[in-house]
């Protein structure tokens, strides 16, 4: 019960920062002089990847097994490889700086 619950949050918070973070993608393409939102829209990156990383880490301890074995757990596992794709620059950019 506290696994599907902690499951059911997480989603959700994950999720409703990947919207807010499209949206200001989307305001930064039309308006590039604003640096703040865009650091706020890498931060919420950040924060999303750590949000399905712990959903994947709970699904895999409550189920047993690599969460991969039906459609809802792969395309949590495909979001969470897009998060690792666009983490990954931002943190050789950031360790460059």
């Amino acid at each position: 019960m506290i696994f599907s619950t902690l499951e059911h949050i997480l989603t959700h918070i994950s999720f409703s920062i990947v919207s807010v973070v499209i949206t200001i993608h989307l305001i930064t393409l039309l308006i590039d002089e604003i640096i703040k939102i865009n650091d706020s829209s890498e931060k919420g990156m950040i924060a999303t990847f750590l949000c399905i990383t712990i959903l994947l880490v709970t699904r895999w301890i409550y189920s047993g097994h690599f969460p991969l074995s039906d459609l809802y757990e792969s395309l949590i596992f495909l979001s969470w490889s897009f998060s690792v794709i666009q983490i990954v620059p931002y943190l050789k950019k950031k360790k460059a700086i």
